[in-house]
């Protein structure tokens, strides 16, 4: 069997002595591994089109055990996020996240479609020399992951008692509960961290909008650093 895949690269491996083993987001089969033969060839020129980050077009050939790529062809380098070595880790930690947490072969378009916005949106960023909106779309682009996957905070009421959650109250984030509880209930739940007024905003901001229109949210560093502990700690606890 052979098809077309508008596809991703998430992460590539090398097999054998000339072979690689890729990781691919695709819209029309989901996380697949596909091997493609002979690519470390000083002369193999599929390799070129097959870099992590790169949206490209691929031919698989699948047929008993893992497919194999017949061919390529590089739409999209987002080549601005290769410019900056804190822009293309913190880029390449975060495709790194999503490569783990998303099953094989799930056909999911709205997915697909999330992560092609989110490397659009960042490398435009990246042209204009603006990191730290990029480091504030990654984080949205997270808690929109994790929503997507069944994994969204709570953030309008108290996970313990459902009460509504007030500004200037003492709050706590809660992993394994899934969200936000008020100071009386940190008793209640294991392994729940303070959490200010504006990172739960942060996060209201970020499940309700595009990526693109947080582009125009100004945000403190510090904010920003909290938010990222925030993040960091719920995918700890959702990699159990």
């Amino acid at each position: 069997m052979e098809y077309r895949a508008n596809a991703i690269v998430l992460r590539k491996k090398e097999v054998g002595e000339t072979d690689r083993l890729y990781t691919l987001y695709t819209d029309t089969h989901g996380k697949i591994q596909v091997v493609a033969k002979g690519v470390r060839k000083g002369d193999a020129k599929l390799a070129g089109q097959l870099e992590n980050l790169m949206q490209t077009q691929v031919m698989i050939v699948k047929g008993r055990g893992t497919g194999k790529i017949a061919g390529a062809v590089a739409e999209k380098s987002f080549v601005a996020l290769r410019e900056d070595i804190d822009t293309v880790r913190r880029i390449l930690d975060t495709v790194s996240v999503f490569e783990r947490i998303v099953g094989l072969e799930e056909k999911d378009e709205e997915l697909f479609s999330l992560l092609k916005e989110y490397l659009s949106v960042t490398n435009e960023l990246a042209k204009e020399k603006k990191k730290d909106k990029i480091f504030l779309v990654t984080e949205g682009f997270l808690f929109q992951l994790f929503a997507h996957l069944g994994y969204e905070i709570e953030t309008g009421a108290c996970v313990v008692s459902g009460e509504k959650l007030r500004p200037g109250e003492n709050h706590f984030f809660s992993p394994s509960a899934g969200g936000i509880l008020r100071g009386e209930h940190l008793r209640d739940t294991k392994g729940a961290f303070p959490i200010s007024d504006n990172a739960i905003k942060l996060i209201r901001l970020f499940l309700k909008n595009r990526l693109e229109s947080l582009t125009r949210v100004q945000v403190e560093e510090s904010s920003l650093r909290e938010i990222r502990q925030v993040s960091l700690r719920f995918y700890q606890w959702i990699q159990g």
